[in-house]
């Protein structure tokens, strides 16, 4: 079966450490949707720096995740 991708968006992944009331540390991730296919990872790197510089947590990964429809042809 043939099937056809279609790349819709790029979905930006924050991930944060903050310590809970008992003073563990507590892994938190955050996604930011919707950029244009077409947005360069140095960008996309760009844009998350300026989000974590705006959090009370520390930022501790960055990742991107492309956004994909598959259908049948």
């Amino acid at each position: 079966m043939a099937v056809t991708v279609t790349n819709l968006s790029k979905d930006l992944i924050l991930t944060f450490e903050r310590f809970n009331d008992q003073g563990k540390s507590v892994g938190e991730t955050r996604r930011v949707r919707n950029f244009k296919v077409g947005a360069l990872p140095e960008d996309l790197h760009e844009v998350a720096l300026m989000i974590a510089a705006l959090s009370e947590q520390n930022c501790e990964g960055i990742s991107m995740q492309d956004v994909s429809e598959i259908t049948a042809a």
